[in-house]
């Protein structure tokens, strides 16, 4: 697994609005990660980080594509029913406890919805 983030991996999202991400996940050689037997996980929690701060959001992915290496998520209008402002969110793939990998972690921005 590579831990070289050299990507801007920063969302946008929006109160009580659903959005769908795709997270492609490579080797260290910068080849597409086979993830036959993965499940991946999504966790979010407001910025700053402070270790008696409850998660906000916890989703398992809703598909693998093992073959291209693509993690599905789907966060729905409930999961960001959120306050606005910045959060942490990492992506995790995990194949039943043997191997364990943060592939993701940035800042995921929560902008105030219009309606």
């Amino acid at each position: 697994m590579s831990n070289n983030l050299t990507y801007n991996n920063k969302l946008l999202g929006f109160e009580s609005n659903n959005k769908n991400l795709t997270v492609i996940v490579y080797d260290a050689s910068n080849n597409l990660y086979d993830l036959t037997g993965y499940t991946g996980y999504f966790y979010m929690q407001k910025y700053p980080i402070r270790e008696d701060n409850p998660i906000d959001v916890s989703i398992s992915s809703t598909g693998v594509d093992p073959s291209n290496g693509a993690v599905f998520f789907a966060l729905s209008q409930s999961d960001l029913d959120l306050d606005a402002g910045d959060y942490v969110y990492e992506v995790i793939i995990d194949d039943s406890g043997v191997n364990r990998h943060t592939v993701i972690q940035d800042r995921f921005n929560l902008k105030e919805s219009i309606l």
